[in-house]
């Protein structure tokens, strides 16, 4: 079972990818491959990564994306960088 504060993320991530892919969301599932299963290309990722900015007000650096290989490995990505976006906000209040 995915903890609370995963499920939130995971459910983002599946409504955005199935979007940007004209896929249901349940088509989206932790071990989907991006690239290979999705047919992620280049442009795709980049679109990806813009999207995933906006959705959870983080940035992202693109060398990151090749490191992410899985819909899972990209809600790890995503958690850690929440994660460091909200020690920012909290440090500086």
């Amino acid at each position: 079972m995915i903890p609370i504060f995963m499920s939130f993320i995971f459910k983002k991530v599946q409504e955005t990818l199935s979007y940007q892919f004209s896929l249901k969301p349940t088509e989206i599932q932790l071990e989907t491959k991006i690239e290979l299963e999705l047919g992620a290309d280049s442009r795709d990722l980049l679109e990806m990564m813009v999207s995933f900015e906006n959705v959870f007000n983080i940035e992202i650096a693109y060398e990151d994306i090749s490191d992410i290989i899985t819909v899972q490995d990209l809600l790890f990505y995503l958690k850690h960088k929440i994660q460091i976006r909200d020690e920012l906000y909290q440090n500086l209040a």
